[in-house]
Parts: C-alpha cells; sequence; structure tokens
C-alpha cells in the first residue's frame, strides 16, 4: 500500500513538511510496511518554496533582506538556472510570522524585502519571477516592491515618501526614472486570494485585522489603497489585487503579470500527476476546513486531482468547521481533526506533532479495517 501525502501547512502552527513528518509518522506506527510518498504542498504561502523546488527543481538561494519593520534578516528563495526562473516566498521576506505579535504595526510595515529578492533573482539571471503571495504582515499595496525595483513617492509638497502602507494616501506623484529594467521580465502571482483591492471585499477589510489592524485602521487602509491604486492607474477590481495586503494589484497591473491558482501549480504539475498515479490513499490537510475550503483553495484543488485519478482521498486538519462535508463531492471519505471539544485550541497549537501522528495512526487503521471488510 502507498500514501501520498499533500497536505497545506498548518498556519502560525506547522510547515507543510513538519505536517508530513508527523503524519507518516503515525502512519508508520500502524503499518510499518507501508509505502509513505511526502508531497509537502502550498498555495502561495508559507512553505510555497520549498513545494516549488521540489516539483520544479532549482537551488535554494539565501540574502539578506529588509523584514516589515524595517529591521534586517536573512530570506531565501529558489532559482532554477535551466529555466532562469525565481520562485520567491513573499512570507520569507515580509511574512506575518516575522514579526512578533506584540510589534505588529500595519500602517509602518513593507513589502520592501520581497522586492529587494526580486532585484536578487534577477541578478542571478531570471526571466521569470513566479510570487506566491500569501502570509503576508503588510497592506502596503506592493510600494515597498516598487520602491526595491527603483520607483520613488512623493507627496503634495514633492517630499519623498518611504515605501510602507502609512504613505499610500499621501502619494500624489511618482517618479519611474530609476525603474529597473524589466522589459525582458516576466511575473507570474502564485495565489488562491481572488478578492479585489479595495472595498468590503478587499486586501484591508478581509485581511489586516488579522495582522494587527485596528478598526480605524482597517478604513483608513481601505481608502489609502484606492488612492494609491488612482495615482498608479491601477485597477483595484480586478481579481487577485487584493491578495498579500495588494501586493497583487502592483505584480497584476504595474508589473503586467499573470494570476495562476498557486494550488493548480502543483496540482497540474507531472511530478504530482505521477505521484498519485502510483498512490493507494491520498492524505492531504489545513489549518482549519470549513465551508470556504471546496471554493478553490488547495485541500479542494489536491482532492479533485486525486478524483480524476480514481484515488481515494482522506482530510487531516487542525479543525474541521462547518460546511466541510461539502468536500465528500470531491471524493473525500474520511474527515479527521486535532480539535475535538475536549480539547482547547492552545493544547492543539502547541501539541500538533503529537496529536498529527495519533491521528494519522487512527485513521490508517480504520481505513484498513474498512478496506479489509
Amino acid at each position: 500500500m502507498r500514501v501520498l501525502l499533500a497536505p497545506d501547512s498548518f498556519k502560525g502552527c506547522l510547515s507543510s513538511v513538519e505536517v508530513c513528518n508527523a503524519i507518516e509518522a503515525g502512519i508508520k506506527l500502524a503499518d510499518n510496511e507501508i509505502d509513505v510518498v511526502q508531497f509537502p504542498s502550498s498555495d502561495g504561502g508559507e512553505g510555497f518554496c520549498d513545494c516549488m523546488r521540489n516539483i520544479f527543481g532549482g537551488e535554494t538561494v539565501a540574502r539578506e533582506v529588509t523584514l516589515p519593520l524595517g529591521n534586517r534578516g536573512i530570506a531565501e528563495f529558489v532559482y532554477n538556472s535551466e529555466t532562469n526562473t525565481a520562485y520567491i516566498e513573499l512570507a520569507s521576506a515580509s511574512g506575518l510570522t516575522l514579526v512578533p505579535e506584540d510589534k505588529r504595526n500595519i500602517m509602518a510595515s513593507s513589502t520592501l524585502g520581497t522586492g529587494e529578492l526580486i532585484i536578487f533573482a534577477i541578478e542571478l539571471g531570471a526571466t521569470t519571477i513566479v510570487l506566491g503571495l500569501g502570509g503576508s504582515a503588510t497592506n502596503d499595496c506592493g510600494i515597498g516592491i516598487l520602491y526595491a525595483l527603483g520607483m520613488r513617492f512623493f507627496d503634495v509638497n514633492r517630499k519623498e515618501l518611504l515605501p510602507n502602507a502609512e504613505s499610500l494616501d499621501k502619494v500624489v506623484s511618482i517618479d519611474e526614472e530609476g525603474m529597473y529594467d524589466l522589459s525582458g521580465i516576466k511575473f507570474i502571482a502564485a495565489c488562491d486570494v481572488k478578492n479585489p483591492l479595495c472595498g468590503k471585499n478587499g486586501a484591508a477589510e478581509v485581511f489586516s485585522r488579522q495582522k494587527g489592524a485596528s478598526e480605524y485602521e482597517v478604513k483608513q487602509l481601505d481608502k489609502a489603497c484606492l488612492s494609491f491604486a488612482s495615482v498608479l492607474g491601477i485597477d483595484p477590481n480586478i481579481p487577485g489585487s487584493g491578495a498579500a495586503g495588494g501586493v497583487g494589484a502592483a505584480v497584476l497591473s504595474v508589473l503586467k503579470g499573470r494570476y495562476v491558482s498557486g494550488a493548480s501549480l502543483i496540482a497540474d504539475s507531472c511530478a504530482f500527476d505521477a505521484a498519485l498515479a502510483e498512490s493507494d490513499l491520498l492524505i492531504t490537510g489545513e489549518g482549519n476546513t470549513d465551508a470556504q475550503t471546496v471554493y478553490g483553495k488547495l485541500v479542494s484543488v489536491i482532492l479533485a486531482a486525486a478524483q480524476r485519478r480514481g484515488v481515494p482521498s482522506i482530510v487531516l486538519s487542525g479543525g474541521l468547521s462547518e460546511g466541510y462535508e461539502a468536500l465528500a463531492k470531491l471524493g473525500a471519505v474520511g474527515f479527521y481533526a486535532l480539535k475535538n471539544e475536549d480539547l482547547t485550541l492552545e493544547y492543539c497549537l502547541t501539541h500538533a506533532r503529537e496529536l498529527l501522528t495519533s491521528r494519522s495512526y487512527e485513521l490508517i487503521c480504520e481505513y484498513k479495517e474498512k478496506a479489509s471488510v
């Protein structure tokens, strides 16, 4: 029996690699003869670079960059010299996990470090930049990225502005004279967020609170994004513009990039299809599975790929919330969660590895028992 593991990360808790390792440990406890194949996955957030390297190849490159609040740190990206393609995970340089909870300041945060990674990749020879948009600490509409690429921003008094969210509604003019030559560079935004830039479904309203924004800042950011978009000629209604705190808008409108589903990059790859074809069971999961998962999130895309291949699948997530049952129509034959009424969320987060191993042991035992009937 061969089991394919293709989970997303359990955000804020375990990477997809760590999730795979914990699940495999439980499977081996249940039956050491089972062949386990790990395929840690990501829709564009944490773990994106590892996933892309596993599928498409390349080397990990580490560089010092500017982190969200201006301090310096090391970030990584993957570069494939054969295809001249760089895979850049925004979360590595501009991610929420890089900012301690008690220091989160969304107005002062910037994606400058992600822009610096883009420059490093171009200098290595990259002609295609695939940006994984997820897990950001920012809501700066990509002003940091554009600044790193040479664009400068000015207020009504022609004073140059810092490249952060606080500057967005003060920008009245720009200078592109020092912009990097991007004429031969192709940008791809890999993400499964299709929100517009502004409004009730926009970047600020939907995502900024989890990054530390107050209610006042949420409203301020939404207006600032609209103002910034107007100055730069950005269409705020393009689906995906609201991804990663508005970075989608900069990539799609200013850098003329195209949008792809991060999950589909994985599910449509030859490597994943080959792994599926040789598997008897797929296990996937995420931090919390709910009614939204079926609408194009990574877990649903992975399940659909397994269904097309005729491979039975099981969902093992941190939590199962209302509406998760809809995934049954995508072929899922079992649902398991770390969280139950006897365990607190805090306990599950602290003991996620042990619980994953325990639950995977249980699900394999149950699956084998049902298969033998």
